[in-house]
């Protein structure tokens, strides 16, 4: 059996003033071609149903997106952000805390890291061109986001094994970046010409890794698909656990 991955959707707005909820193909291109079931989870207010969401899937991903709202970790808005919608934010929060709560395995890229770093007590970075001293240009928002810079891993972390290198190639499209990291959380890669944070993990736990940039894009490369085929192993590891 595949191991059904969650990836949490987006929240858009359609012509007859009723939201949109959908999910970008190459999350679900990249979980398929990794080994994974791949279910879209709408978000919805209702506890009950999301709990249920999370016992159903064996790990996740926790998508991009826009900003969240400063206040969740003190501070207000810089000019540059541009809102999560409330109804995905409240619950992506509260699918995130639950999935670390069952440890479950999740992939978290570009928004989901900093999610994850911010539910774990976290703070961020609101505008690295505000207030970091760079010539790395980490904003490409124009799909595929390909311009690429290099990123250092740390050596004997779980994504150091899982690459089996020291540094790799990465894609970069976000405005913002973990500055301090949450409880549990040890940053294993920043990128190599200004230190920006690029990948966390959580310590301690079957497989919680938090990462910056862009895979989903890049799964023609092998060390790139790595990060998905790492989630579907311990996700099918999981789905054996609960079996038993």
């Amino acid at each position: 059996m595949k191991p059904i991955i969650g990836i949490n959707g987006n929240v858009g707005q359609s012509d007859y003033e009723a939201s949109t909820l959908s999910v970008r193909s190459t999350y679900v291109d990249a979980v398929l071609k990794a080994g994974g079931t791949p279910v879209m989870l709408p978000p919805i207010p209702d506890r009950e149903a999301m709990l249920a969401q999370v016992e159903a899937c064996a790990g996740f991903i926790f998508i991009g997106g826009p900003d969240i709202d400063p206040a969740r970790y003190g501070e207000k808005p810089h000019p540059t952000i541009s809102r999560l919608p409330e109804r995905r934010e409240s619950y992506d929060f509260a699918l995130i805390e639950e999935a670390i709560r069952q440890r479950k395995p999740f992939l978290a890229i570009c928004l989901g890291c900093q999610q994850v770093n911010v539910a774990l007590g976290g703070s961020l970075i609101q505008d690295i061109y505000s207030d970091v001293d760079t010539q790395v240009q980490h904003t490409i928002k124009q799909a595929p986001y390909l311009l690429r810079h290099d990123v250092k891993v740390e050596a004997g972390s779980m994504l150091g094994d899982l690459l089996g290198v020291d540094g790799l190639s990465t894609n970069s499209a976000h405005h913002q970046a973990i500055k301090q990291p949450g409880k549990g959380l040890r940053v294993v890669a920043r990128c190599a010409a200004d230190g920006i944070v690029e990948a966390c993990e959580l310590e301690n736990y079957p497989y919680g890794l938090a990462i910056q940039w862009h895979p989903e894009y890049l799964v023609a490369e092998p060390l790139h698909l790595k990060l998905f085929e790492g989630l579907v192993r311990a996700a099918t590891a999981e789905s054996l656990a609960a079996q038993r």
